[in-house]
C-alpha cells in the first residue's frame, strides 16, 4: 500500500475522480464478461446437447430403418414357398433359385443371404451380381456356421422381443450387420435358418446419405468397426468408464476437435441393435456455427465493454474538468497573488464550495493587499523622510532621491516595464545613496575636487548602501540599483567593475537618471547644466558609460523629459 498510496498522492485531482469510475467499469466489465462467458459455454453446451439428440435421433432412424428392412427381408424369405423343403433336402440349387429374385430386387443395395440347415451348416450364401442381376454370386456347403443367437434360432428360443434377432459378425475383411430367425416346414418344426446382412460400410453409407453426417462405429470394447467415407477427423478414444456410461446409455459425451481450420464436437451415443447395447457410434457434429456465435456474442460483449469504458473516460474527463478547471483557475490566482501581484482577483463563475473558496480567497486577497499597500506606504514614507535625511547632509543634493525616481520612472516606461517593477524602480531611487551615511561630512560637503583617498571612502558608498538593505524583505530590483547605480557600460565603474550587460538593466537605466539629476543641479565647484547640454553630453556617452539602447529611449523622449528636469527643479 505505501507505493499504491505514494503514486495515488501524486495523482492530480481529474486523474483521482476518473480513477474510481474507470475501476468501476473495468470491474463490472469483467464480471459481466465472466457470466457471459459462463452463460455461452452452459448456452453452447446445451445447444451442442440438442444438436446431438437430434442427430442420435436421425441416426436411430436410419439403423432403426435398416433393422426394419431387414426383418421383412426376413419374413419373406421364410415365407417363400418350397424355401423350407429346400433347406430341409439341402438343395442349394433351388435355394439360390428362389432367393436370387428378392435379393436382386435390393439392387443396387446389395444384401447378403445365409442359409443355415437345422444342424448349423451352411447351405448357401447369396447375393446379387450388380452388374448382372440375373445371376448370383453364390458359395454352396461350408463349415459349420458360427453366428450370435444361431442356437436360439435352431432351439426355438424366443426373448421378449420374439424368435428373431440381431448381431454382428465379421465376413471375411468387413463386418456384417444382420438379422438372423428360423426356417419352419408345414408341419411347424425348424428345419433351418436364414440371415438377412448388409456390411458396415454399407450401412454407414445409407447414415451418410439419409443423414448427411460424419460417423464411426465402435465395439463396446472401443475398437473400431467400421467409418463413413471421407471421415478426416481425429476420433479421441474413450477410457474404459466413459465407454461403460455412453453403452449403458447412461448419458451422451462430447469432446471438441479442430481439424483443417474447422471446428466440430464428436458426440458419443449407445449403438444398440434389437434393444440390445453392442457399442457407441462417435457422431461428427459441426461446432463452427455455435463457435461462430459465441465468438460474435464474444466480440460484441468487449465492444459494449470498450464502448462503456470510453463512455465512463469521457463523462469523467468532463466531470472532472468541470471541478478542476475553477480549481487550476484558484490555484493560478494564488500563484499571481504569491508573486506580488495583490491586485489579481480569482474568477467566481460557480455558488458551490469552490465559488466559496474562491470568494473567501479574493477576500483575504483584498485585506492582505490594503494592509500591504498601508506597510508599503508607511515603508515608503520612512524610505522617503531617510532619503530626505541624506540628501540634507548636503544643501545641494537636496531632493537628489525623488527627481532620480521621476526620471528613473519616466525612462522605465519609455522601455516598456511593468508596473511591478517601475514601483520597485522608484523604491531603489529613494535608496540608491543610503551608502552616503557612512561617508563622513567633510567629503559630502568638500567644494573642491576629492582626493584619491576621499574618492576611494565616496566609492564605498554602493557597497555600504547594499549592505544596510541586505535584510530588506524588497523586490531583487532595489538592491540592484543600490548596488550597481555607478556602474558603466565599458566597465570602469564601481564597485564591481561591471560591463555591458552584466550590469543589471534598472541600475542601467538609473545611472542615466541618477547622471541627468547631478548634471542639471547645482554643485558647490560649478553652476547647473542646462538640460540641453546634459542631455546631449548624456547621449554623447551611449556606448562608453551608458546603455546605448536605453539613450536611444531618451533621445526618443527628450522632450518629455526635458518637462520632467523643468518641473522637478521649481519643487
Amino acid at each position: 500500500m505505501g507505493v499504491v498510496g505514494y503514486h495515488w498522492r501524486r495523482l492530480s485531482v481529474g486523474h483521482k475522480i476518473v480513477a474510481p469510475f474507470v475501476a468501476l467499469t473495468l470491474v463490472v466489465g469483467l464480471l459481466v464478461s465472466a457470466v457471459a462467458s459462463q452463460q455461452l459455454a452452459a448456452s453452447g453446451a446445451q445447444q451442442l446437447d440438442l444438436l446431438a439428440v437430434r442427430e442420435q435421433d436421425n441416426v436411430n432412424t436410419v439403423f432403426n430403418s435398416i433393422e426394419e428392412q431387414q426383418l421383412a427381408d426376413l419374413r419373406l424369405l421364410e415365407a417363400t414357398r418350397g424355401v423350407a423343403a429346400a433347406v430341409g433336402a439341402g438343395d442349394a440349387t433351388t435355394l439360390s433359385g428362389l432367393l436370387l429374385p428378392l435379393v436382386a430386387n435390393h439392387l443396387p443395395e446389395q444384401i447378403e443371404v445365409i442359409v443355415i440347415n437345422a444342424s448349423g451348416d451352411r447351405v448357401l450364401q447369396l447375393e446379387a451380381d450388380a452388374e448382372h442381376p440375373d445371376q448370383c454370386r453364390c458359395e454352396t456347403g461350408g463349415d459349420k456356421a458360427s453366428f450370435d443367437h444361431l442356437d436360439d434360432v435352431l432351439n426355438g428360443r424366443a426373448d421378449t422381443y420374439g424368435t428373431r434377432y440381431a448381431g454382428l459378425s465379421r465376413l471375411g475383411t468387413t463386418q456384417l450387420l444382420y438379422t438372423i430367425g428360423p426356417i419352419i416346414d408345414a408341419r411347424g418344426y425348424i428345419v433351418g435358418a436364414v440371415l438377412v446382412g448388409e456390411t458396415l460400410d454399407q450401412v454407414l453409407s445409407l447414415v451418410q446419405d439419409r443423414a448427411h453426417m460424419q460417423l464411426a462405429l465402435f465395439g463396446s470394447d472401443g475398437v473400431s468397426l467400421a467409418s463413413t467415407q471421407g471421415l478426416d477427423l481425429p476420433m479421441p478414444a474413450l477410457s474404459v468408464a466413459e465407454r461403460g456410461e455412453v453403452v449403458q446409455r447412461s448419458g451422451t459425451l462430447s469432446k471438441r476437435v479442430t481439424a483443417i481450420g474447422h471446428q466440430a464436437a464428436i458426440v458419443y451415443i449407445p449403438w444398440v441393435l434389437r434393444f440390445e447395447p453392442r457399442g457407441y457410434a462417435a457422431m461428427v457434429v459441426p461446432a463452427d456455427p455455435i463457435s461462430s456465435a459465441q465468438n460474435l456474442l464474444v466480440v460484441v460483449i468487449l465492444i459494449v465493454c470498450l464502448g462503456a469504458l470510453a463512455l465512463t473516460l469521457l463523462v469523467g474527463s468532463i466531470v472532472a474538468r468541470s471541478i478542476t478547471r475553477p480549481m487550476q483557475q484558484l490555484i493560478k490566482a494564488t500563484e499571481e497573488v504569491a508573486a506580488g501581484n495583490l491586485q489579481h482577483r480569482a474568477i467566481i463563475d460557480r455558488g458551490d464550495e469552490i465559488g466559496h473558496l474562491a470568494a473567501s480567497f479574493n477576500s483575504m486577497t483584498g485585506v492582505l493587499r490594503e494592509r500591504t499597500t498601508g506597510l508599503e506606504r508607511l515603508n515608503d514614507e520612512m524610505l522617503v523622510t531617510l532619503a530626505a535625511a541624506v540628501d540634507a547632509r548636503d544643501p545641494y543634493t537636496h531632493g537628489h532621491s525623488m527627481r532620480v525616481s521621476i526620471y528613473a520612472d519616466a525612462l522605465a516606461v519609455g522601455a516598456g516595464l511593468n508596473a511591478l517593477d517601475r514601483e520597485a524602480i522608484k523604491r531603489g531611487c529613494i535608496v540608491h545613496d543610503i551608502g552616503k551615511i557612512g561617508v563622513s561630512d567633510s567629503i559630502l560637503r568638500k567644494a573642491g575636487p576629492l582626493d584619491d583617498k576621499e574618492r576611494d571612502e565616496m566609492r564605498q558608498h554602493p557597497t555600504l548602501g547594499h549592505r544596510l538593505l541586505s535584510g530588506m524583505p524588497w523586490d531583487r530590483i532595489v538592491p540592484d540599483i543600490v548596488l550597481h547605480h555607478h556602474e558603466r557600460w565599458d566597465g570602469n565603474g564601481y564597485p564591481a567593475g561591471l560591463t555591458g550587460e552584466a550590469i543589471p538593466r534598472v541600475a542601467r537605466l538609473v545611472a542615466i537618471a541618477d547622471t541627468l539629476d547631478a548634471m542639471t543641479s547645482r554643485r558647490t565647484y560649478r553652476d547647473a547644466y542646462s538640460f540641453r547640454r546634459a542631455a546631449d553630453e548624456i547621449v554623447a556617452q551611449a556606448g562608453r558609460q551608458f546603455d546605448p539602447v536605453l539613450i536611444a529611449v531618451l533621445k526618443t523622449h527628450r522632450r518629455e523629459m526635458a518637462g520632467l528636469v523643468a518641473g522637478a527643479l521649481q519643487v
